[in-house]
């Protein structure tokens, strides 16, 4: 047993990694290494696995490779700069990488092989044939399982291990349903990966059979993903049959919300939540004689058993999911659909629903006939989606660019500071409050929750350019970014006052 090789041994792979242009290639990302004092030799598998130093097991790289792989064979680096590599390709095209993107990578086109299936109740079996190509022209595997049957829910499940080229991830993005919205997460994919390469998967993912389809896999992604990489065939997997796919959603979304393994987006927990209510409100609707969002929440109440239903958030959610994903929406490729933002991103959907929709959205449920005279739900959402879009042409669009860092970049950067928002969203909503000559003090929680006329909106879009024309925006005083930084709207508050950046300033009241 030895770690390190001699002289010899270094000629000898030296002779053997030489290619046909003479040239030695790095490992790791097969581009040649110009100068031999760069040449290093590792280990392609880990040393403490293999327990050896067998020349089969020793490849050359580049030096700069092999000090940056620390702790990490050369096999398991390589592998690490290419998942990196299709996460940024996925994130350059504005998307976010998710199972089947890995299932592409690896397979091309060459996956998501139907099922068919028989339940044999007599047996309390299912049958499963499994085919091996796309155009199921030879005979499909077949396989026997026993079924168990939830107490609770009564749903039937079985366990098996699947083949990877049956399965796919449950749901499209355009579909109305789709049980498994959430993207794979980098660190958490690669530290699964690196665990399962030697290891045993303790938990099943989790997935459902319905028709003459692939296997739905909706829960327990990344251990898919991860195993799917490493090279494996099969995945272990819990798979319900034809199960209540809401149920099965409901389940999912209190599973990663309230009990929190791990958390969903704000953008995926909202979509999911807008998705339940877009159910619950078809059955409603069709029982209930007048028709308001209190009375869906008392009819949610008192006909639903699960008391994770959280009607409230259901309407708040589809809500903001109708502004953000309006078709005339032009801030949303600004918006980060996870918690924290990104440099690429203006801003969160979390900051949003805090700073934002917090002051621009009635919150219900209210007790309006829906569709009725005084029901201004659908203006709420039209105004919203105006002002959003007022917001984007006059600070994102064409001048919001992390890479150029334009003095409109850096500008837009420290108007969309979390201090910064924090502050100017309610001088907005004074202005707006203040240019619709709302009389009554308890329409202040109403702000858009009206017809607001094109002569207004132009009123509006006034006082915002002048918002945005104040000196603090391209102050160089770095101070000013310190205090924005902060997330304390109280301090901001006291800058603006310092720099005269206030709402009275704004309307024209003072100097």
């Amino acid at each position: 047993m030895k770690r390190q090789i001699n002289e010899s041994e270094k000629q000898q792979l030296l002779v053997i990694h030489r290619n046909k242009d003479g040239r030695i290639y790095c490992f790791i990302d097969n581009e040649p290494i110009e100068d031999t004092k760069n040449i290093h030799f590792d280990h392609i598998d880990p040393f403490a696995k293999s327990e050896e130093t067998s020349l089969d097991n020793i490849a050359p790289v580049c030096k700069n490779h092999n000090l940056a792989k620390k702790d990490m064979s050369l096999s398991e680096y390589r592998d690490k700069l290419s998942i990196e590599k299709l996460f940024k390709e996925k994130e350059n095209c504005g998307k976010q990488l998710k199972l089947n993107d890995v299932l592409v990578a690896k397979y091309n086109v060459d996956y998501a092989y139907l099922i068919k299936y028989e339940y044999l109740k007599a047996e309390e079996k299912i049958q499963i044939k499994y085919f091996i190509d796309n155009k199921k022209t030879n005979l499909p595997i077949v396989k026997k399982y026993p079924v168990f049957i939830c107490p609770i829910t009564e749903l039937h499940f079985f366990y098996a291990q699947i083949p990877v080229r049956n399965i796919i991830n449950d749901g499209k993005e355009e579909s109305e349903i789709e049980l498994q919205p959430r993207p794979l997460i980098l660190d958490h994919f690669w530290n699964l990966y690196r665990h399962l390469r030697v290891n045993t998967q303790l938990q099943p993912s989790i997935c459902r059979i319905e028709g003459d389809n692939p296997i739905f896999v909706f829960d327990g992604q990344h251990k898919a993903a991860a195993k799917i990489w490493a090279g494996a065939q099969f995945i272990d997997a819990k798979i319900f049959i034809e199960p209540d796919v809401i149920k099965l959603m409901k389940t999912n979304l209190v599973a990663h919300d309230k009990l929190k393994q791990l958390r969903f987006y704000s953008s995926i927990l909202a979509d999911k939540l807008s998705q339940i209510y877009g159910i619950n409100w078809q059955k409603y609707i069709e029982t209930a004689e007048r028709k308001s969002e209190k009375g869906f929440c008392n009819f949610i109440k008192y006909s639903e058993t699960s008391t994770d239903e959280k009607p409230i958030k259901q309407i708040e959610a589809f809500i903001v999911e109708s502004i953000l994903k309006h078709n005339d929406n032009k801030i949303l490729p600004y918006v980060a659909p996870e918690n924290k933002t990104g440099k690429q991103y203006a801003i969160s959907r979390d900051s949003l629903n805090k700073y934002y929709f917090r002051y621009f959205i009635t919150s219900p449920p209210l007790d309006i006939e829906i569709d009725s005279k005084e029901d201004f739900r659908n203006h709420e959402i039209e105004n919203n989606v105006f002002l959003l879009n007022l917001l984007a042409d006059k600070i994102l669009i064409d001048k919001w660019n992390p890479v150029a860092n334009s003095e409109d970049h850096r500008k837009a950067e420290r108007i969309f500071r979390t201090g910064s928002i924090m502050a100017w969203f309610p001088i907005l909503r004074n202005v707006i409050y203040n240019k619709l000559d709302i009389i009554n003090p308890n329409d202040a929680d109403k702000i858009l929750f009206r017809n607001i006329p094109p002569e207004k909106w132009l009123l509006i879009e006034n006082f915002i350019n002048k918002m945005f024309s104040h000196k603090i925006w391209l102050d160089k005083d770095p101070n000013i970014d310190i205090v924005l930084g902060n997330k304390k709207a109280e301090i901001t508050k006291k800058l603006f006052d310092e720099k005269g950046f206030t709402d009275k300033w704004i309307l024209g009241l003072i100097n």
